[in-house]
């Protein structure tokens, strides 16, 4: 570890450091008030009520606090962290007292009985906050491995099957994939109305003319007949978010079966791909054969390419192949979802904008010749209106409310992935030097191109802004505490994630260098991590803010800032979790230690190439410090563990 001692006086902080600290302050007293009004003595959920039966929204509840974890780990008050294990205990015992028509609990074992991975992904991004924040903590330890076992060869759910190496359903979980009727998880909250309408029909050879014949109650019951004969016992892409869950437990143990489990699986998904000349098939039968239970047919599985379409198919190739990178540090995994990404931009179209920009609409769906007819706002159509369809491929629409393309970069920090970012930039609604001050979907997406705006220069004035609209969203919440008179005016499943007042993303960018994870149960993946050394704690020290303003394929540029009035210690981190190693270090403001062996000196330019995993970096009252620092990067073991025993004097 290397050492320095800031010396540059910061009397008067930039206005991002203050706005950050003060962030992390209001994010701890929202927190409080919240579970205050919104949760019971014990922080119980009011939701699911007493008398609930029902299969869907416990991951609903646990996204009402997912991330108070995360902000804890960055620098927040440990009222965060105590808060969220009150809740979470509290949710799971309700989970485990909830019924299901089948007879078992919603919440069986401390997991969801029975659910797909683009809602078991959204809950369990609170059990990946919780390793970063506590690795310590023999619960969390203990559900890490509990959790993954259930997808183990051995285990007695049945949900993995090693020699074919399939999960053997599409919903899967505690009690195994044969509690998968989509009868029962369809109808609500949703209904045909949101399914079929709004998304179209996943299937061309039904005695249906068009979707909004499903509206006709008859005709959607005889839709979830056909979902069960051909898509209850489908491998699907989404299910690759299971390795989230095995790499949690490889950083929690370095047991290497968790690992092995991850390349296995996502190696299969390859060799399938491969099979289909290479596009990723949406269904695979238990014996591992494309297309098992729908006629051969690689589209037209749960979630699939005729469904939902690329924004959840394309879920699954980008954590996984994050997930297989971190464990094993090879890129060459990031090729698997860059050729999904290819195909959709070899087959799409351009539209100009104006005079200079057009904007490349990509297809976002795959199915059979049919009727089109659905609402689908915002996508090519012909000219009778009808969605445009060309050789199997529709709904072309620009690629920027996924971050599928962001995550490539970000992992790879290759030239060409940049330019793929630039290539699907949809001119006629994306503004990259604007920050929105309202938070636009649940996991408050769209300020992605904003941040790498940012990094490339072209937008200084974002750290202030993203942290200005961030404060207005928490702001935003507590109005709505005040015009509720501290009581919920609605309970349902969504009650607590509507009213969170904890958003992290402009501090996961801003002190980690770091994109929002996957929101559908992707890891953190980041430059550095910052560690309180005094208090032996993660995050921040109190009063000490951070700002990641350069990520380049070399490295970052990294600023400290001690807002506080008493002297504090960070240990800086290569990588979330240890994976990268810096490199060559330059700093402005700072003298080196005596102890990596250097004089004590002033050094303006550290150029020396000695590799450390982390600096560790003394901040007096009112001082700054710069750090410019290569790093190598995915080139150390991953782990949860907390640099301790290396940041003794």
């Amino acid at each position: 570890m290397r050492e320095f001692e800031a010396t540059a006086e910061a009397t008067r902080p930039p206005t991002w450091a203050h706005k950050q600290r003060a962030l992390f302050d209001l994010t701890a007293d929202a927190v409080d008030r919240f579970v205050a009004n919104y949760t019971g003595p014990d922080g119980e959920p009011f939701w699911p009520p007493d008398d609930h039966v029902g299969v869907d929204g416990f991951d609903d509840v646990v996204e009402g606090f997912y991330n108070w974890p995360l902000v804890y780990a960055m620098g927040g008050d440990e009222r965060l962290l105590d808060h969220a294990r009150r809740v979470y205990e509290s949710a799971l015992e309700r989970g485990a007292a909830t019924e299901t028509p089948f007879g078992h609990p919603m919440v069986v074992d401390e997991f969801e009985q029975c659910r797909d991975w683009f809602h078991l992904g959204e809950g369990n991004l609170y059990t990946y906050s919780m390793g970063l924040a506590a690795p310590d903590d023999e619960a969390v330890v203990d559900r890490a491995k509990k959790f993954a076992e259930l997808y183990t060869a051995d285990s007695e759910t049945g949900n993995y099957d090693a020699d074919e190496r399939v999960v053997r359903g599409p919903m899967n979980g505690s009690m195994g994939p044969e509690f998968c009727d989509f009868s029962a998880y369809e109808h609500h909250p949703y209904g045909a109305d949101y399914r079929w309408a709004r998304h179209g029909l996943p299937w061309r050879d039904l005695e249906f003319d068009e979707a909004a014949d499903l509206l006709d109650p008859a005709n959607e019951e005889r839709l979830f007949e056909v979902l069960n004969e051909r898509c209850a016992k489908d491998d699907i892409p989404l299910n690759l978010n299971i390795t989230s869950l095995m790499t949690n437990a490889y950083l929690h143990t370095g047991e290497e079966r968790y690992r092995e489990w991850v390349t296995d699986y996502l190696g299969a998904w390859r060799e399938r791909t491969a099979e289909n000349g290479g596009i990723i098939p949406d269904n695979v039968g238990r014996s591992g054969e494309i297309g098992e239970y729908t006629d051969g047919s690689w589209y037209g599985g749960y979630y699939g390419w005729s469904w939902g379409g690329w924004h959840y198919v394309g879920i699954g190739p980008t954590v996984a192949a994050e997930n297989a990178v971190l464990l094993e540090g090879d890129r060459e995994y990031l090729d698997f979802p860059r050729s999904q990404l290819d195909i959709l931009m070899e087959n799409g179209i351009e539209v100009a904008e104006d005079d200079v920009h057009s904007t490349l609409y990509i297809p976002h769906k795959y199915g059979g010749e049919g009727d089109y007819h659905y609402d689908a706002s915002g996508v090519l159509t012909e000219d009778d209106g009808e969605v445009l369809w060309r050789d199997g491929w529709y709904e072309f629409q620009p690629h920027t409310d996924d971050p599928y393309a962001v995550h490539l970069w970000y992992m790879s920090m290759r030239d060409e992935d940049r330019d793929r970012i630039r290539r699907l930039r949809d001119w006629e609604k994306q503004d990259w030097r604007r920050v929105d001050p309202r938070a636009k979907t649940k996991h408050g997406d769209g300020h992605e191109y904003a941040w790498l705006a940012y990094l490339d220069g072209e937008f200084p004035d974002y750290p202030d802004r993203i942290l200005g609209a961030t404060r207005e969203h928490v702001d935003e919440r507590l109005r709505l505490f005040d015009a509720e008179g501290n009581e919920p005016t609605t309970v349902d499943e969504d009650y607590l994630r509507d009213r969170n007042p904890a958003f992290h993303k402009a501090l996961l960018q801003l002190t980690m260098g770091a994109p929002q994870p996957v929101y559908y149960g992707g890891l953190v993946i980041a430059q550095v991590r910052h560690f309180d050394a005094r208090r032996e704690r993660p995050g921040l020290p109190s009063g000490v803010a951070a700002l990641v303003e350069s990520v380049t394929s070399d490295g970052l540029e990294l600023t400290l800032v001690n807002t506080g009035a008493r002297r504090e210690e960070v240990v800086v981190q290569a990588g979330a979790y240890g994976e990268h190693r810096f490199t060559a270090v330059e700093t402005d403001g700072a003298e080196r230690g005596v102890d990596d062996g250097a004089d004590d000196s002033d050094s303006a330019s550290d150029g020396e190439d000695n590799s450390a995993d982390a600096l560790r970096v003394r901040l007096p009252a009112g001082s700054r410090m710069s750090i410019r620092a290569g790093l190598d990067r995915f080139v150390d073991d991953p782990s949860y563990d907390h640099p301790w025993s290396e940041t003794e004097p």
